[in-house]
């Protein structure tokens, strides 16, 4: 299956196992929404898959090859907005180009994504004078510049307005219709609701429950009670 697939996934800290063997898949076309309390893992399993980690057990793939052989089609946005902040936001991109070694062209793509995010009338302003919203979007940005197979996001809410919220949602809906996969782990469940094809719930690394929203809320009023009936049960 197209996408990816994870597979016994584990992650351990001295006594303390951060993931316990994930098995799960996200196919191309589709996003998934990573759900679970603070401490449940999600962070960890967004690293290990972004290679900033490496597993204690288990493995994953992209398009079926080895995810650590598909590092280049993968796109990471961080909760944590760290930019330069001597750099402006083209210069961002022209980093991130290079990085890649993107083949000329990928300017007017970094053009037409600092417009879909609403990020072209900051396109000269230096990292440091962003607001937090703004770096979160820039990363956004240059997580779309070599438009990767594969999005892993780590709470991309944080510090975004409503109008910013529904850009994003709206651009990482653009990206599930261009074929990529998208792991998208947040603690915002109505966001999540309105975006994710699926879910998965981890609770202290385990994965406990998974399924479309309709699966999940079965025995339900909302994800919200779901969520809780399952995490607190847990």
């Amino acid at each position: 299956m197209d996408g990816l697939r994870v597979e016994g996934l584990g992650k351990q800290y001295g006594d303390v196992a951060a993931v316990r063997d994930l098995s799960f898949t996200v196919p191309c076309g589709e996003i998934v929404g990573l759900l679970g309390p603070n401490g449940a893992g999600k962070t960890t399993t967004l690293h290990t898959l972004a290679g900033l980690v490496h597993p204690t057990s288990g493995r994953a793939y992209l398009d079926g090859m080895p995810i650590e052989q598909q590092k280049a089609l993968i796109g990471f946005v961080p909760e944590q907005p760290e930019v330069f902040p001597l750099l402006t936001v083209e210069e961002h991109l022209g980093f991130v180009a290079r990085a890649y070694d993107l083949p000329d062209g990928w300017q007017e793509t970094g053009q037409g994504i600092l417009r879909r995010l609403h990020l072209e009338d900051v396109a000269d302003r230096v990292g440091g004078a962003l607001s937090k919203g703004m770096k979160q979007k820039l990363l956004i940005a240059c997580a779309l510049l070599h438009q990767p197979k594969l999005m892993l996001v780590d709470e991309p809410m944080v510090g975004l307005d409503p109008a910013g919220q529904r850009e994003l949602v709206e651009a990482l809906r653009e990206i599930r219709s261009g074929g990529a996969a998208i792991l998208l782990s947040t603690h915002m469940l109505q966001s999540a609701e309105e975006i994710c094809d699926r879910f998965l719930i981890l609770q202290r690394g385990r994965l406990i429950a998974q399924g479309t929203l309709e699966e999940i809320t079965a025995q339900s009023a909302s994800l919200q009670e779901a969520f809780l009936g399952l995490t607190e049960g847990a």
